[in-house]
């Protein structure tokens, strides 16, 4: 479980907030968003279903939490995190985003 949260951790602490409102940031952060996405997908969402295998009785909130109380996030670059995936959920219906990456936006986004 300890390398799951180090690559979920690592996820939250090299991510980019995204300027959803800013159509000239957005464009020229396109290539980050699109990194992003896939990370999210390709990594985080794999780590969060092997820890899942394992802990199952753990809720996904539960887990996300433990990265700031086992300092592997800082608690505000955490909550930023969370407030822009926030922001990437609302607009997935709009986008017509991947159906695994709604998926995983959904489990890790209240």
């Amino acid at each position: 479980m300890d390398n799951e949260k180090q690559i979920i951790s690592n996820f939250y602490n090299e991510y980019e907030l995204i300027k959803f409102g800013d159509p000239e940031a957005l464009k020229s952060q396109n290539n980050v968003m699109k990194k992003q996405m896939e990370d999210l997908v390709n990594k985080v969402l794999p780590a969060l279903v092997k820890i899942a295998e394992t802990h199952s009785e753990m809720p996904v909130g539960m887990l996300l939490a433990s990265l700031v109380s086992e300092n592997l996030v800082q608690e505000d670059k955490f909550i930023e995190v969370q407030n822009n995936l926030k922001e990437l959920k609302k607009l997935g219906d709009l986008l017509n985003l991947d159906k695994r990456l709604v998926g995983i936006l959904n489990a890790i986004v209240p």
